[in-house]
């Protein structure tokens, strides 16, 4: 059991992000209804990742975090996943001081950090995302994670599954895909699980590239865009500057940036003043 005081930490904030898509919010009580008083409740996820379970907890009156894991497993995935040693608070200070909007955007929205993902998992959820809102995306996820992942533990009665490996992926037919309410991304995640399982694609190895050179290399792979590649880019392979553009972006920039984002001016962090951005306008518009 871990028990920190976090500054910029927002678990409420990081879950809607659209970052992830297998942490599961924990009722607070019997009647299965959500806390309604962020400010008076705890806050409480049960997060999968890395073949490991987490359930974790935030007072939102005091801040204090609690995540029910083992020293070692905090110390080699939890603290990096978290992304627990960047000063987020000097990232939100290097914001121009003319660009009002994103200071407004990430004043609201600061307790958003950039999870440290599984780049395999993460190319694939992103790849499912497409066209897909949230709920269907974990849907989905949670399906192919049920045909083809392992068993890794136990919720309320359910069996709770990693992750599928290139290989356990891969050993799953269209006709297995297409019962996973994957739509046309079935064959998206058919040839990119071959591949990986195949050696084709090496995701380890892609590690070691500069930024142009792996966005390339995931736009070389089939059914992934712009989008899909600078979001593995981000939320998979840390490349903190990728600035992935969606339908909220570009009404962001109708709005705010008329003459386009100026991208130079937010970088190295470009992919975290997205996140507030993408965030904040989704928050007030809703």
């Amino acid at each position: 059991m871990k028990k920190l005081e976090l500054k910029q930490f927002d678990l409420e904030q990081i879950a809607d992000s659209g970052q992830c898509f297998r942490w599961t919010r924990i009722m607070e009580d019997e009647t299965g209804d959500a806390a309604s008083d962020k400010e008076s409740e705890k806050i409480k996820y049960r997060i999968i990742a890395f073949g490991k379970i987490l359930n974790i907890e935030q007072d939102m009156t005091s801040g204090i975090v609690t995540m029910d894991c083992s020293d070692a497993d905090f110390d080699n995935i939890w603290k990096d996943y978290f992304d627990l040693d960047t000063d987020y608070g000097k990232i939100i200070d290097r914001i121009p001081e003319d660009d009002s909007y994103l200071k407004r955007a990430a004043s609201g929205c600061d307790g958003i950090r950039i999870i440290r993902q599984d780049p395999w998992e993460t190319l694939i959820t992103f790849i499912i995302s497409q066209r897909k809102n949230i709920p269907a995306i974990k849907a989905s996820v949670e399906k192919i994670c049920k045909a083809a992942g392992s068993v890794i533990g136990e919720a309320d009665g359910e069996k709770l599954y990693a992750f599928p490996t290139p290989e356990q992926l891969s050993s799953l037919s269209m006709d297995d895909l297409n019962a996973c309410s994957l739509g046309y991304r079935a064959q998206y995640i058919y040839k990119a699980a071959r591949a990986a399982f195949d050696g084709a694609v090496d995701l380890d190895k892609w590690k070691s590239l500069g930024d142009e050179d792996l966005f390339d290399k995931l736009c070389s792979l089939y059914g992934v865009g712009k989008k899909v590649a600078n979001c593995t880019m981000l939320f998979g392979f840390y490349r903190l500057d990728s600035f992935p553009i969606d339908v909220w972006m570009n009404k962001i920039q109708d709005k705010y940036y008329p003459e386009g984002f100026p991208i130079e001016a937010y970088r190295p962090y470009g992919g975290v003043m997205q996140q507030y951005m993408f965030a904040y306008e989704r928050s007030i518009d809703s």
